[in-house]
């Protein structure tokens, strides 16, 4: 099987554990936002029974992959999840939300660990339809990895609960869920589609909120292209740091250690 993006390919390999061989489509440091399968990856999916997959925009991509492989099936693993309404920063907003108007959610809902505690149960009920004989073997990793996604979670709680303020900027609105499950506040974004560069008004309206918010830090995503807000930055003296929604590199090569990364990072620019 397989699964598009690092996260969701590291719940679903805690869940599998040794009896399931794991793909991963997204190679770490590339964005699902602007993927592109190749022929090879076409050919690792040989044999492949079900593509995971989080949909929403994000990665429709695979139906069309799984079509062109032969793999049976696509599984989102939204089931059970509130999914916030794609809200972006700023009084650019309604330039943003057209760019989105094919799909009104905000698909990056594995950055709340809450979330993915349900992601490891719907992927658990998933592997047990595609071979029962292990279900017992699945729900038995599902509810150890949870208790470890709920340990961190508390842990990122307390961790975020005394900052001095609450305010951040970002490069797109990819930390809606992150912000909302640590009560954070995404006050400006700089590009309201991901990959595309802002108008001049956006960058206008940014500028104001930043100001208004007196934020000198950016949060930005290594998956991304940030040459633009860098030349901006230089301008304006804001500062760049990395956020990683993604992960699967070093110090952020696993889901847990990709959310306590964040944690950190946010935790370290709004104490100083």
């Amino acid at each position: 099987m397989a699964a598009t993006i690092f996260p969701l390919y590291d719940l679903v390999r805690h869940v599998a554990g040794e009896a399931v061989e794991v793909v991963l489509l997204v190679p770490p440091g590339a964005s699902p936002h602007t993927f592109s399968p190749r022929p090879q990856t076409i050919r690792a999916l040989t044999g492949c029974r079900t593509i995971f997959a989080i949909g929403h925009g994000l990665d429709n991509w695979a139906a069309s992959l799984a079509r062109d492989a032969g793999v049976p099936s696509v599984i989102t693993v939204d089931k059970g999840l509130v999914l916030r309404p794609w809200q972006p920063a700023g009084e650019a907003a309604a330039e943003a939300a057209a760019a989105h108007r094919h799909d009104e959610v905000d698909p990056h809902y594995w950055l709340d660990l809450a979330n993915a505690q349900v992601m490891v149960r719907t992927i658990a009920e998933a592997l047990a339809r595609l071979w029962p004989a292990a279900q017992a073997q699945f729900q038995q990793q599902a509810a150890a990895y949870a208790q470890q996604l709920q340990a961190a979670d508390a842990a990122i709680r307390q961790q975020l609960a005394s900052l001095p303020r609450r305010e951040i900027a970002t490069l797109h609105m990819a930390f809606g869920y992150f912000a909302a499950a640590y009560g954070l506040r995404i006050v400006a974004t700089f590009e309201p589609v991901p990959g595309q560069e802002p108008t001049p008004r956006h960058v206008e309206a940014f500028l104001r909120r930043l100001r208004a918010h007196n934020l000198r830090v950016v949060f930005v995503e290594p998956q991304l292209v940030v040459t633009p807000l860098q030349a901006l930055a230089r301008d304006a003296g804001l500062e760049l740091r990395l956020l990683d929604p993604l992960g699967g590199v070093a110090g952020r090569d696993s889901y847990l250690a990709m959310m306590r990364f964040n944690a950190e990072q946010i935790a370290a620019a709004l104490r100083e």
